[in-house]
């Protein structure tokens, strides 16, 4: 099942293809109106279709890379107005995490690998595939270099990037947009890794007292639209569980099943309970790392600061 886009994305791609934009959203199932209202949503396979439209038209194959190149931060309106209010390339990359429902339901953000000098995410789409999937994923990663800087004002690039596309045929234009001769193909996740130094880069536009007022707005906008499957809710309950002690049979009971039940539903999607609450705790930890340690363990369900740091060193050595 898709998720929902805001008409903002296929507005964006195709004024940035320079081709005539009525007839090429009313091919890809997009009304025309649509496109001149900044609140308008659509299916998530309309925006994958536009983006076939537009490398069709232009006949580019580095189209979401240029798009991006040509990405004017502000496009997305909201979305990258928090991005750009936030102190730190961190907190701006955060913010549009924490409401990424404010423009799509069908892309997702997630915590990967951490080291020492290095931090790894993992770009999800919900629902899509074929050449419109691999060119939205292309413009979301590139996309999300060129906003940074912009914001930053430095040349912020990307240590690793790897997609799970198969490889075109050159990859120069990969190479020169990233500035990084490490872009994989035929990887088994869409996956960005970043200098952690980069990620304390000040925003030129920082603004904290903006940012709340944004942020209330962010958190007051109608949500899109969005189809959750049976392990999305497990999810969201985990998540919601986490400050008054997970535990399995809470968590099942909110499900209403039992435990035991519970753990075979989650065995059929290849996962367990032990899995998800390490990797809710993992993904909740880095949303909310600014906050003190003693702070975050009881967020996250740990009785100390002490084992919320073994889990840290243990998440790092992954």
């Amino acid at each position: 099942m898709d998720g929902f886009d805001l008409a903002l994305l296929p507005r964006l791609i195709i004024s940035g293809s320079g081709l005539d934009p009525e007839p090429l959203a009313r091919q890809a199932g997009i009304p025309g109106r649509a496109l001149r209202t900044d609140h308008a949503r659509i299916t998530g396979d309309r925006y994958l279709r536009a983006w076939e439209l537009v490398e069709h038209g232009v006949d580019h194959r580095e189209i979401a890379l240029m798009i991006a190149e040509r990405y004017v931060v502000g496009a997305l309106g909201l979305y990258d107005y928090l991005f750009i209010t936030a102190p730190t390339l961190w907190d701006g990359m955060a913010a549009t995490g924490t409401y990424m429902n404010t423009i799509s339901t069908n892309w997702r953000f997630e915590p990967a690998e951490e080291t020492d000098r290095e931090f790894s995410f993992t770009v999800h789409l919900n629902t899509g595939e074929g050449r419109g999937a691999d060119l939205a994923m292309q413009f979301w990663i590139a996309g999300a270099f060129s906003r940074a800087r912009t914001a930053t004002g430095r040349p912020v690039n990307p240590v690793q990037v790897a997609l799970r596309q198969p490889a075109p045929r050159r990859h120069d234009a990969f190479h020169a947009f990233f500035q990084t001769d490490q872009v994989d193909f035929g990887a088994p996740a869409d996956t960005v890794t970043m200098r952690k130094s980069d990620l304390d880069l000040p925003l030129l536009g920082a603004d904290s007292l903006l940012a709340r007022i944004l942020r209330y707005q962010a958190e007051s906008l109608p949500p899109l639209p969005v189809r959750t499957t049976w392990l999305d809710q497990f999810r969201r309950l985990l998540r919601d569980s986490l400050m008054t002690g997970p535990t399995i049979a809470a968590v099942a009971a909110r499900l209403a099943t039992s435990p035991r039940t519970l753990q075979r539903r989650l065995a059929a999607h290849g996962t367990t309970w032990r899995e998800e609450l390490d990797r809710v705790r993992r993904s909740e930890y880095h949303r909310m790392r600014p906050a003190g340690l003693n702070s975050l363990a009881r967020r996250l369900g740990y009785s100390d600061a002490r084992s919320l740091s073994r889990a840290n060193r243990r998440w790092q050595t992954r």
